[in-house]
């Protein structure tokens, strides 16, 4: 009880039954007399969408009631007042209590229909693209950026063009191994002799 107390003093809790209907407000009264009591603030904001998982029957208030409505709902043929005086509808109303796994409350008859609880859905979040989405994505750029900026036609001979990422293309100087006395050697001899 002191738990339900709590609840009633939320905001969210109490905007959501100011909103109900005065028989949603009745069928929600019968619910929290009942071990099927809203207990989260969430519950009792969804309850309004929710008013079908509850079947609530106001006039019925015991076995004997429960039983007669039983057996008007099984019996198809209407039976003279001679043999409805012989039925005890109270076994009966305990088959439907007990099939129904319904109770009782001061407010009447409450069981389940059965249906699903919806539940409140997120707002739905905006997709993020996949790092593999943004991968292609910045190739694509990279590749547009290479046709708005073409390629310098003559680098130096110390400098190579580098894929530094796959966004941005750059030179960069790499520096050559500097050539060794034998190679070097080579070299000028057959330039001398070539001429």
């Amino acid at each position: 009880m002191a738990e339900n107390k709590t609840l009633e003093h939320l905001p969210e809790v109490r905007a959501a039954v100011a909103a109900l209907s005065p028989e949603d407000r009745e069928l929600l009264a019968a619910v929290q007399a009942s071990p099927f009591k809203l207990t989260t603030p969430e519950q009792f904001k969804e309850f309004v969408d929710n008013i079908d998982y509850f079947v609530f029957e106001p006039n019925i208030h015991d076995l004997n009631d429960l039983g007669w409505r039983y057996l008007a709902q099984h019996i198809d043929t209407p039976l003279p007042p001679e043999l409805l005086k012989a039925i005890d509808p109270v076994p009966f109303g305990k088959y439907a209590m007990q099939e129904e796994q319904g109770h009782f409350t001061e407010h009447g008859y409450i069981s389940l229909s059965g249906d699903k609880w919806e539940q409140e859905r997120p707002a739905k979040l905006e997709k993020k693209p996949s790092i593999r989405e943004r991968l292609e994505q910045g190739k694509k750029e990279c590749a547009e950026k290479h046709k708005a900026q073409p390629y310098k036609e003559k680098l130096r001979r110390n400098c190579k063009e580098v894929l530094i990422c796959h966004i941005t293309i750059t030179t960069r100087i790499i520096p050559l191994p500097p050539l060794s006395l034998i190679l070097g050697s080579i070299m000028r001899a057959s330039l001398w002799a070539s001429g």
